[in-house]
């Protein structure tokens, strides 16, 4: 409606210009015809505006006068998780219905993947020609890697411990014993270990006072080969030392004999046949008589008189526990 009393009075403005220039009262009702227009564009610009503000307020429930008026009142936006209904901003929140949490299933095991063989070849040599590499399972289970080259034998280390006691070294029987150690069979071994250990340590006990009688100076000698009345203790350890030696009681009964052997030189020195002598060559009727011979003296009381005398008072002991020891491992064996 508005629209079309626009139209008029656009038209009728027109026609008002087009009679200006007849009438004198053309200004003035174009210029009234325009005012008109203006407030006919207000009214459209209210009508307009209202029908907009319809759209946006919402009217009192339960209000039926004849002159409505509106209330704007914020309204919360609805989301996805909110109800559809709308509520007041001042008013209580509703509670918002979550479902309940429910426990998680256990996960299943993922099944492993098959493994698919490669297709057989078609054979192309004859049975009879063919040859089974793999032993069966049942074999594979009994099977022992081979033995390596560098391990060696447990009989063999047991044949060289008693090898090197029966030939009485003292490097066989290193050798037999750090061989023994480096395989770790001393703990297997154990009998055959201690007795080549204690026969070691006696070997080294007899290789010490041989060492220490033939490093004697000839001056030693010679001091006790000098004495025309010797103390007790210098006639008795030299009878032992050369009863050892092999002689006979007839041979040593004299001090005169025992200065003469005391005086001889080379081969037939007391201190090299003191150093060259086996245990296992003295009888042992021998060592029995040495030892009954020495048996009031020890080697402080030795000592005090010369040095020399007690190397030779240490090796005939020495060499008389060694012949004993000797005749008990026999005895032990012949049991």
């Amino acid at each position: 409606m508005i629209v079309l009393v626009e139209i008029i009075i656009l038209i009728g403005v027109i026609a008002c210009c087009i009679t200006q220039s007849r009438n004198t009262l053309g200004p003035i009702l174009a210029a009234l015809l325009i005012l008109i227009s203006l407030i006919s564009l207000m009214l459209l610009i209210y009508f307009l505006l209202e029908d907009i503000i319809k759209e946006k307020i919402e009217p009192i429930p339960g209000d039926f006068s004849p002159h409505k008026s509106y209330e704007i009142r914020e309204v919360k936006s609805i989301s996805r998780c909110d109800s559809p209904i709308p509520a007041f901003a001042d008013d209580k929140a509703i509670p918002i219905f979550t479902p309940p949490v429910l426990a998680p299933y256990p996960r299943l095991p993922t099944p492993p993947t098959p493994i698919t063989s490669a297709p057989l070849e078609k054979c192309t040599t004859s049975l009879s020609a063919e040859k089974i590499l793999t032993p069966s399972p049942v074999q594979n289970m009994f099977l022992f890697p081979p033995a390596s080259p560098y391990v060696v034998d447990f009989d063999k280390v047991r044949r060289d411990l008693l090898a090197a006691i029966d030939e009485r070294t003292i490097p066989a029987l290193e050798v037999a014993i750090q061989q023994a150690k480096d395989y770790n069979y001393l703990q297997q071994l154990k009998y055959e270990s201690e007795r080549a250990f204690e026969l070691l340590n006696r070997l080294m006990k007899i290789e010490h006072m041989k060492i220490r009688v033939l490093r004697l100076n000839q001056s030693t000698i010679a001091e006790l080969h000098s004495y025309t009345k010797p103390p007790e203790e210098v006639s008795t350890v030299m009878r032992a030392t050369f009863l050892l030696l092999g002689h006979t009681e007839k041979e040593i009964q004299e001090w005169a004999q025992i200065q003469s052997l005391l005086g001889r030189l080379g081969k037939d020195s007391v201190r090299r046949r003191c150093y060259e002598l086996n245990p296992l060559s003295i009888a042992v009727f021998k060592a029995h008589e040495a030892k009954d011979i020495l048996r009031n003296y020890d080697l402080i009381r030795v000592s005090e008189i010369s040095l020399g005398l007690a190397a030779f008072f240490s090796w005939a002991v020495t060499m008389i526990e060694e012949r004993e020891k000797l005749l008990e491992s026999q005895r032990t064996i012949l049991r």
